[in-house]
């Protein structure tokens, strides 16, 4: 088999099981068996073993020695962390460009939002990170700081990862009460609070755009972090 062949192979493999993994058919901690992959793709295992090493990049599987592969279950310290770091350097590039976007990326992200409404209407999650990861690259671009740029870019393979780990933070497990979980706060839905964030990127306001990135991305980390220590905690007393 040529490189080509091979990588457009391992592509395929990867497009499914990040379907399957985005989607919730795979759950977090599941195995992925190369073999079995193989055979429902139809393909030899080194494009599995290509496409997992894509997957592992992107943070959606983790590797570990004579035990294969797993489903990437994001704990709340890494989540916290990616978070923090991916907020505050869009918050960068946004102050940097003084709150102004070129009136072409306003229209292209209000063409992205409309992909996010889409997705939230078909629930489809995937295409939801997909507008997601767009959307927020013209923000981070306006700062046209390469070095800043390439930061951001480092943590854009685990965009998918941050969505689970949400979906899954915010999820009520068995026994638990929507009170004792999130107390007054509630979650705005994906597309609502995009669309109030773009809102304010038009109306050129600076310190609002900030304070909804701000909460878009650091509060949410810290709510994940609050809400997984105490479910932590809960699992330590029974």
């Amino acid at each position: 088999m040529k490189n080509g062949e091979k990588k457009i192979l391992s592509e395929k493999v990867a497009d499914m099981l990040r379907t399957k993994i985005i989607n919730g058919e795979l759950q977090a901690d599941s195995r992925i068996i190369e073999s079995d992959v193989a055979k429902c793709m139809e393909v030899s295992r080194g494009p599995v073993r290509e496409a997992l090493k894509i997957l592992e990049f992107e943070g959606l599987v983790t590797y570990e020695s004579n035990k294969g592969c797993r489903v990437t279950n994001l704990s709340m310290e890494d989540a916290y962390e990616i978070f923090f770091l991916r907020g505050n350097l869009e918050i960068m590039a946004l102050r940097q460009a003084g709150g102004r976007l070129p009136d072409t990326s306003l229209l292209t992200m209000r063409s992205y939002l409309e992909g996010m409404e889409r997705a939230q209407k078909d629930k489809n999650l995937l295409y939801m990170v997909q507008m997601d990861e767009l959307f927020h690259r013209e923000i981070v671009s306006a700062g046209n700081m390469k070095r800043l740029v390439r930061m951001w870019e480092s943590l854009s393979p685990l965009n998918g990862a941050m969505f689970l780990k949400v979906n899954d933070t915010f999820e009520l497990r068995e026994g638990e009460t929507a009170e004792e979980i999130f107390g007054n706060y509630r979650r705005r839905d994906n597309y609502e609070s995009h669309k109030f964030l773009l809102e304010k990127l038009c109306g050129i306001d600076l310190e609002g755009a900030v304070l909804c990135l701000r909460n878009h991305y650091v509060q949410t980390g810290e709510r994940i972090y609050k809400i997984e220590s105490r479910r932590r905690l809960l699992k330590e007393t029974l």
